[in-house]
């Protein structure tokens, strides 16, 4: 009887210690490195590096590299830019067809590449400082000057609200009367705009003139 009693009470109390080991909560180890999922943080500098793509490809006159940041679609639907291919040739672009003006092409890209980034372009974009641009989002070069009476600078934007980005390529050409007095009119923008996506990446989605 006594055995019986003593192989009972065993029985009993190794199913209480296998139920306590069962309801055990184990406790986060401190030195264990944190979920792969708490680490992600969104990547917000990708539209910085992918702007410094773009201007390496057109420093270089990349024309095919180029064309990875160009939405040509939208540029045929709100875009200026046949306007700015005849600047300074205003009577060949009123021969220019209207079907012509809203479509413009690839083909057309590598014919008037110049005339779309033209050097004034090319010497203030060289002279954006990335990292202030990136931290401020705004962005003023010098002045570069072009003659005697030709100044010029470039005016960048970014814009997280609306996911843009705006070089605004500024000149100011003094114009003097027989008198020598300066004439208003020789302010003159061009404003190439960007939308950047998601991931970071830039398309030139319209061209504005002002002046």
């Amino acid at each position: 009887m006594k055995i019986t009693i003593v192989l009972f009470t065993l029985v009993i109390l190794g199913s209480c210690s296998t139920n306590n080991s069962n309801d055990k909560v184990e406790l986060p180890n401190s030195d264990q490195p944190p979920s792969s999922k708490s680490t992600l943080v969104q990547d917000t500098t990708k539209w910085i590096d992918n702007f410094k793509k773009f201007r390496d490809a057109v420093y270089q006159a990349d024309k095919v590299k180029t064309k990875e940041y160009i939405d040509f679609k939208s540029l045929n639907e709100n875009s200026r830019i046949w306007q700015l291919i005849y600047l300074d040739n205003e009577k060949e672009f009123d021969k220019i067809p209207d079907d012509k003006i809203k479509s413009f092409t690839e083909k057309d890209f590598d014919k008037y590449f110049d005339k779309i980034f033209p050097k004034r372009f090319i010497s203030c974009i060289q002279k954006i400082k990335r990292e202030e641009l990136s931290k401020t989002g705004t962005y003023q070069t010098s002045e570069f000057k072009e003659g005697k009476a030709t100044t010029y600078l470039m005016y960048v934007t970014y814009d997280k609200t609306d996911s843009s980005l705006e070089l605004n390529l500024a000149s100011n050409t003094v114009r003097k009367d027989e008198n020598g007095e300066i004439l208003d009119g020789g302010e003159f923008s061009v404003m190439y705009i960007f939308l950047v996506k998601k991931n970071g990446q830039i398309q030139l989605t319209s061209i504005g003139l002002a002046g």
